[in-house]
């Protein structure tokens, strides 16, 4: 049975690819051939994988295989590009968030903090924030984290306390629980270097223009916005979408008979939980070892092997892992090849004497703000990432931006601008269509929050970056 092929997406990709590598003989003075056929390439490779006439992994192998034939590419370069470190570490975490799930140990943390913390509803709300937080850490997918594990608990507890969408009792306590889960797991994406795929896919993207920044610096630069975002957004939405339910003591007992359920903690829970640990503190001091967060994952992900935690029929079972780990180091190694040959320091440079006189802050400000809104238009986090983020980086590092800053706070966008619509993601086409959040709803509430993030993440995070000496 032959597959079913989407041909008229293919249609843009091609026509902007044939049309760009015709324009040759028309391309500046200082790019070379070879680097115009490349950028053709990369842009109908990019517009492709929105288009999606196949999956972004047979979009990025296509766009690769046109590109040796056509001799930008040798097959020995395009061989050592699936080495590399960036989209193998994605993958190893999304191995270790197998781990969490498969041990329970992930459901467990979240039962233990709403039995201390649950006994009113905003305690509720912050003890779930809690749990979304520390899943985070070694978690890098905000579906895993929010569709397979909390939100699963929410959906219980909810029921348990009589809100229930199939009866129109959402509202009572499920609606405002929902909603928020669903913007903490914004934040903590943002929080952490691990806590989203996205996070690495940029500073994947970033490392290929010189910039190299490791999980502590990542933590540093984030710390303050984040934060801040997990203790003021539940307020805020406990404000402006209040439940009915005020006070949750049954949550207690719900959660003390979930821990009952479940029984004592397994040998696989705390080799899970010694693993996470470990992984956290070679994360925080490998650097000083020279240990890298790749090799820190790779230490986990073995360790997890050996005691039977996670095993190699799993790891198969992690499509998303493999996927990403084949498109996105097609993407990287055409964007560094572009790099290389220089088509991205003229791009930066022409957009910089374009913009010339303009302080680089407020050029940053833009191009942050321009980023976040441009979201409503990708249904996708790797697919703006990948298809602006490299541009976005070499506009501002063109016009003077600090080019640490300058990738950390556009990558820190690329979390927060899940706060716009229902398709800005999995989770939130997931979230949205639960029952428990209407429609209007979560339009009217997202462009509040969205704002919201965009003041403590922007302005916020330039004042906090400016005291630990990033500019």
């Amino acid at each position: 049975m032959i597959n079913k092929i989407n041909w008229k997406a293919f249609i843009l990709p091609l026509v902007l690819g044939i049309g760009i590598w015709l324009l040759t003989p028309f391309k500046p003075g200082e790019i070379s051939p070879v680097a115009w056929h490349l950028f053709a390439i990369f842009i109908a490779t990019i517009v492709a994988c929105v288009t999606k006439p196949i999956p972004m992994m047979g979009t990025t192998l296509i766009g690769i295989t046109i590109a040796t034939m056509t001799g930008i590419f040798s097959m020995d370069e395009v061989a050592s590009g699936f080495g590399n470190s960036t989209s193998w570490l994605i993958a190893m975490c999304m191995f270790m968030a197998a781990g969490f799930i498969k041990s329970g140990l992930g459901k467990r943390i979240a039962y233990i903090f709403v039995k201390l913390f649950g006994k009113h509803t905003l305690g509720l709300a912050y003890a779930l924030t809690a749990v979304e937080t520390v899943l985070a850490i070694g978690i890098p997918s905000n579906n895993a984290r929010a569709n397979g594990i909390m939100y699963p608990i929410i959906d219980n507890l909810s029921r348990e306390m009589g809100s229930d969408p199939k009866k129109g009792t959402q509202s009572k306590l499920g609606s405002f629980l929902i909603f928020n889960e669903y913007e903490i797991d914004n934040i903590t994406s943002g929080l952490f270097l691990t806590g989203l795929a996205g996070n690495m896919i940029a500073l994947g993207f970033a490392k290929t223009q010189g910039i190299t920044i490791s999980w502590l610096q990542w933590f540093a630069a984030s710390c303050v916005p984040g934060f801040l975002s997990l203790l003021i957004i539940p307020f805020v939405i406990y404000k402006i979408y209040p439940p009915e339910i005020k006070s949750t003591p049954n949550a207690h007992a719900w959660a003390e008979d979930q821990l009952k359920q479940i029984g004592k903690m397994s040998m696989s829970e705390k080799i899970m939980g010694a693993t996470f640990i470990l992984a956290i503190i070679l994360w925080l001091v490998g650097p000083h070892f020279g240990i890298d967060a790749t090799e820190v994952s790779f230490i986990a992900v073995s360790i997890l092997l050996i005691f039977g935690v996670i095993s190699t029929k799993d790891m198969l079972n992690e499509s998303f892992a493999w996927n990403i780990l084949i498109w996105l180091s097609v993407i990287m190694l055409m964007s560094k090849k572009l790099m290389t040959l220089g088509f991205f320091p003229w791009f930066s440079q022409v957009l910089g004497h374009a913009l010339h006189g303009m302080p680089w802050i407020w050029v940053l400000v833009i191009l942050f703000i321009v980023y976040f809104y441009v979201h409503y238009m990708f249904p996708s986090i790797a697919t703006q990432i990948s298809a602006l983020y490299a541009g976005f980086l070499s506009v501002a590092i063109g016009t003077g931006v600090p080019p640490t800053l300058a990738a950390l706070l556009l990558a820190f966008c690329s979390s927060i601008f899940l706060s716009t619509s229902p398709y800005s993601s999995g989770t939130a086409a997931f979230f949205s269509s639960t029952g428990y959040v209407e429609n209007k709803d979560w339009w009217k509430l997202n462009a509040i929050i969205g704002v919201i993030f965009i003041v403590i993440w922007l302005g916020g995070g330039l004042l906090w970056t400016k005291v630990i000496g990033l500019w």
